[in-house]
């Protein structure tokens, strides 16, 4: 059997799933309230994740059609205003280029103190599921 990669929606959505199914398996009573909220912030964070990669998609686009303008017009200006230029065209560039760089994941710092209240609950809850069934 091959196994292949989830991605990250597939990982979301079997996530509320796997809290929908529990909060089938604890009935109506006080936990289900927590769980229906934790699922709705969940979604809530992927949908603004997903809005924040396109606005982001969009200015690389943009902000690197803007530099190579601004470089092409290096070459039609006067030499003291190409030297003055220049320099502050590259900062822009080498911030742009920062920005949208891959990110390392081996390199990312994440406590898991510092995660929102509705991931810990996730966690807590699907942990309580995978006790159960061990």
């Amino acid at each position: 059997m091959t196994t292949s990669k989830l991605t990250e929606e597939q990982i979301v959505f079997m996530t509320r799933n796997a809290l929908l199914a529990a909060g089938q398996e604890m009935g109506a009573d006080d936990a289900w309230p927590v769980i229906d909220d934790t699922i709705v912030k969940i979604m809530k964070d992927w949908e603004d994740l997903k809005i924040e990669r396109d606005v982001d998609a969009e200015m690389r686009i943009h902000l690197y059609e803007q530099l190579k303008v601004m470089e092409a017009g290096l070459a039609e200006c006067a030499p003291d205003v190409r030297e003055q230029a220049a320099p502050h065209i590259q900062a822009l560039r080498e911030a742009c280029d920062a920005y949208f760089e891959e990110i390392n994941p081996d390199a990312m710092a994440y406590d898991e103190e510092d995660a929102p209240d509705h991931i810990k609950r996730m966690k807590a809850i699907l942990g309580t599921m995978e006790e159960d069934h061990e």
